[in-house]
């Protein structure tokens, strides 16, 4: 008898651990809501008929909404009453304006968007120089045009 209550007890936690195996799968928000700003995440779910949470925030260095959506998942929240609160997304928010330094904090820049930031970022300072440059060339021309006598 001990046997068999062992081994129905058995059967029926594999059961349990298969079915939640296969049935586990956290739904989550659309792939195009991740890695947008949450303006555009917000917008995009108000589309689909979700209202958005911010559920937390790293950095301070923007506003809301021209953070990063790092990541979007479905709330379980119930009222009072037990009931469902309609369709909500809980989204996490990256608030670094800039990729990381040794003095700043930021995005990897071993990361897609540190990279494109720190590229971004490294053709402003050659433009800058290369207007610098200009610049400096055409005052040099004028002054040999204009000779020390004008």
């Amino acid at each position: 008898m001990k046997k068999l209550l062992v081994l129905g007890t058995g059967a029926v936690g594999a059961g349990a651990i298969a079915l939640s195996l296969l049935g586990a799968g956290v739904a989550s928000a659309d792939d195009g809501v991740v890695g947008s700003t949450y303006k555009d995440a917000r917008a995009k779910l108000a589309q689909q008929g979700a209202s958005t949470i911010v559920a937390t925030t790293v950095g301070d260095r923007k506003d809301w909404d021209n953070c990063i959506v790092t990541s979007a998942t479905p709330a379980a929240f119930r009222d009072g009453y037990g009931e469902d609160q309609g369709n909500q997304f809980l989204v996490n928010l990256n608030c670094y304006s800039k990729y990381a330094t040794s003095l700043w904090p930021g995005f990897s820049i071993q990361s897609k968007e540190g990279q494109e930031i720190y590229q971004a970022d490294l053709a402003a300072k050659e433009q800058r120089e290369a207007e610098q440059r200009a610049a400096q060339e055409q005052a040099e021309l004028e002054e040999l045009e204009g000779g020390p006598d004008s």
